[in-house]
């Protein structure tokens, strides 16, 4: 069967609703009008028919690479620690922070002086 144009199609169903409205009246009144604007998208369309869209090959993205001379740590073991900046003080062992805002906590204390939060002891 060949292609129909959208145009097309709906020119032959007004066609057809134009012969039936010849015997019931209200087919009459949607066929005219079907007629009127299938000839109108049959002139605007110029008889181009509706094609396949042709897809391409799918996106294949390549994997991160990591920047030249980067170490790649073996499986099961944790990446070391880089060096602490100079700017910042080293942190103590028995330091404790509070787990709402991260502000530093001193000892006994059951609601942080940051944020309110209550401390789990």
């Amino acid at each position: 069967m060949a292609e129909l144009t959208t145009g097309a199609l709906i020119l032959v169903v007004g066609a057809v609703f134009t012969l039936l409205g010849l015997l019931v009246f209200p087919f009459l009144c949607i066929g005219v009008p079907l007629l009127v604007v299938g000839l109108i998208l049959v002139v605007v369309e110029g008889g181009e028919t509706r094609k396949p869209p042709v897809y391409g090959y799918p996106a294949y993205f390549p994997y991160p690479t990591l920047p030249p001379g980067t170490p790649i740590p073996p499986p099961g073991q944790a990446p070391a620690a880089g060096p602490a900046t100079p700017g910042q003080p080293p942190i103590p062992a028995g330091a404790k922070f509070c787990t709402n805002c991260g502000a530093a906590l001193a000892l006994g204390l059951s609601f942080c002086p940051n944020c309110g939060a209550r401390i789990a002891t």
